[in-house]
């Protein structure tokens, strides 16, 4: 039992959020912390409160459990209305981002990665900014996919970032949720393997053309 956790919904005033975090450990300590922060930032999310003060509200309740309940996450919200993502990181890997037939890591906010989550109360959180285009895929991902033996986080991120598009040439995502399903799948497929010691979890995230075509502003 791992501590990988996820979350996207639709909110009230049409945001959608996307989370994925990874709590510290493993069995039932590790559940417990993910169900936690899991159903607390579904719950706190409709405060209707930017990604930052979200963050700030989560590694409160991660640092009122106790001294060993710390979690890495990127918090997520896309603006519709301005084709945009505004994301935190609480000490997880960034995300990446797939568009026209490459594949690049989103550099961190300002002032890099936020502490993880329950590490220090009181800690304020910096968001980033990025602007999606019609087929801009977005991938979350936490590290239990790409660790190995002795690695480190900026090989790590490469070797993700090159899977992501070493897999484009073979598993075209298309423009419908099967395709992307699939590409996700081959994607995990060239990470994964006997050497994974951690649970692993990769959510992805495609801006795609409204019904009726561009809107008209």
């Amino acid at each position: 039992m791992g501590g990988d956790w996820y979350k996207a919904r639709k909110l009230p005033d049409d945001r959608l959020l996307v989370a994925l975090g990874d709590a510290r450990g493993h069995g039932l300590s590790a559940v417990t912390l993910m169900a936690k922060l899991r159903y607390a930032l579904a719950g706190l999310a409709y405060t209707e409160q930017p990604v930052e003060q979200l963050a700030y509200w989560l590694n409160e309740t991660a640092c009122a459990d106790g001294i060993e309940s710390t979690a890495t996450a990127v918090i997520a919200s896309y603006h519709p209305e301005r084709h945009l993502l505004r994301w935190v990181c609480a000490g997880h890997p960034c995300p990446a981002l797939v568009r026209d037939g490459r594949a690049t890591s989103l550099p961190f906010p300002d002032g890099g990665p936020g502490l993880p989550l329950g590490v220090l109360p009181g800690t304020r959180y910096t968001a980033a900014e990025t602007s999606l285009r019609i087929g801009d895929i977005v991938l979350m991902y936490s590290d239990g996919l790409t660790e190995r033996r002795d690695s480190d986080p900026d090989l790590d991120t490469r070797r993700f970032v090159e899977a992501a598009e070493s897999a484009l040439r073979s598993s075209d995502p298309g423009a419908d949720r099967e395709g992307l399903h699939a590409y996700a799948e081959n994607l995990v497929a060239r990470l994964d393997g006997p050497h994974r010691a951690d649970d692993a979890t990769l959510l992805a995230l495609r801006r795609v053309e409204p019904p009726g075509g561009p809107r008209r502003h």
